[in-house]
């Protein structure tokens, strides 16, 4: 069951990095230019923290799980500011599904940091 749920985080974090490579390759870097420079910066930062989250996830578990929970924590709070504080956000349908994911996160960040096989085997898939 563990396996699953690091697939479910992995899976969730690939996808948020390659939208953000996506829009720093399509768009250049530093594409989003409505928003202040230092949430631009982190906004362009987390194609490439995405894929590292996803990698120790996968090869050194209890670091992922650290860097996953900082990713979500601070993702979230970065874009509750954006939302309510600058208005940069139409509709708050994504940072709801965000911080549905940062709920899940430290939820089975808890279990997973237990979990008897992470302490036997490094890799998930095997």
């Amino acid at each position: 069951m563990d396996k699953f749920v690091v697939f479910l985080l992995c899976l969730c974090l690939t996808v948020g990095g390659v939208i953000h490579l996506y829009d720093n390759i399509v768009d250049g870097f530093l594409p989003y230019d409505f928003a202040p420079g230092w949430l631009n910066m982190y906004w362009s930062a987390l194609g490439l923290l995405d894929l590292l989250a996803v990698y120790l996830l996968i090869k050194h578990r209890r670091t992922g799980l650290v860097l996953v929970l900082l990713i979500m924590l601070s993702s979230v709070g970065f874009n509750s500011y954006a939302h309510y504080g600058l208005g940069i956000f139409e509709s708050s349908g994504q940072l709801q599904w965000q911080t549905l994911l940062l709920g899940f996160s430290i939820g089975v960040s808890i279990w997973l940091w237990n979990s008897q096989k992470n302490r036997h085997s490094r890799q998930i898939f095997r």
